[in-house]
């Protein structure tokens, strides 16, 4: 009698130690629709040719005010071009790893 309390101790307290953990790893992509083609361009400081975007078009795609966009602009966080206007354009990679 006992020693089946024992094996039964035994056996519960080896199922407290046996956890299982589930890591769930998810992706979004989010797609731009526009009538107007990706201005591609060199950027100097990637180092390879990047895809440029307004900085309206970046505070739609972080979900940020585009007053946002243009602190990080200010602040060198992500790069930028300008091509004879006023509006920056803003290298798409360096945007993705802000």
């Amino acid at each position: 009698m006992f020693q089946t309390f024992l094996s039964q101790a035994r056996q519960t307290s080896f199922m407290r130690k046996l956890r299982t953990e589930v890591v769930i790893e998810t992706t979004e992509v989010y797609v731009i629709k526009r009538q107007r083609h990706f201005i591609r361009t060199w950027c100097e400081d990637c180092g390879r040719e990047v895809s440029l975007i307004t900085p309206s078009e970046a505070a739609l795609l972080t979900f940020q005010e585009p007053d946002a966009i243009y602190s990080l602009i200010d602040e060198k966080r992500v790069h930028f071009r300008f091509f004879g206007e006023n509006t920056p354009f803003i290298c798409l990679t360096s945007l993705c790893l802000v």
